[in-house]
């Protein structure tokens, strides 16, 4: 069996939920990289105990399944993002200093754990209800600071739902191309084009 090579648990990794050093961490950041490996169906809780250096009873201690887990992860990552839209939505500023700020972030918090964010990418589809409500979510945030700016009269009034995919999809699909291999490097150097082609997406620039 080809042996993953697990990030170091002591390094400077951020944490996901619980702090990397400790055991409940140390599993979460192992699940994290053998589900991008060998895929969510394709790991068990022997596994992932093995690489975490824990005991599967510690695994099972703290999430009563390895779907329990699974969806704790990507409910970390999904949180962040969708706190961090929200935060910025509330801020006194423009909604072009807003777009710009959100671009920027989500390409700071993707290179700040890009596994985390790798994950996010590939296996969302996985969890539709992720949240208790469509608006806890990156897009029912986007869309509620869209909403709010047609209401404004910011920009155009359109399907607001349509277009925070639209302008989300800047980013993601970016993402997934790096993902694929057919791009390289950290995301945050290109936060300034990617803004610029969401502006444009809203009818602010282009």
């Amino acid at each position: 069996m080809k042996t993953e090579t697990l990030p170091d648990p002591d390094g400077d990794l951020p944490a996901i939920i619980a702090a990397p050093d400790t055991g409940k961490g140390r599993i979460e950041r192992a699940a994290l990289q053998l589900f991008s490996i060998a895929t969510i169906e394709g790991v068990s809780t022997k596994r992932i105990a093995q690489a975490a250096s824990v005991s599967e009873g510690l695994l099972y201690k703290h999430y009563k399944s390895k779907d329990a887990l699974a969806r704790a992860l990507m409910l970390a990552i999904d949180r962040r993002l969708t706190h961090m839209i929200t935060d910025i939505a509330g801020m006194d500023i423009s909604l072009d200093d807003k777009v710009r700020r959100i671009t920027v972030e989500y390409c700071r918090i993707a290179d700040a754990d890009w596994a985390l964010f790798r994950y996010h990418i590939l296996h969302l589809h996985r969890f539709p209800n992720l949240s208790e409500s469509p608006n806890r979510s990156p897009h029912g945030a986007a869309s509620d600071l869209l909403s709010d700016a047609m209401n404004k009269g910011e920009i155009a009034s359109e399907d607001p739902a349509l277009l925070a995919a639209m302008a989300l999809g800047v980013v993601l699909q970016t993402a997934q191309s790096k993902i694929l291999g057919l791009i390289e490097g950290p995301l945050l150097p290109q936060a300034g084009r990617l803004s610029m082609a969401v502006l444009a997406i809203l009818g602010l620039e282009g």
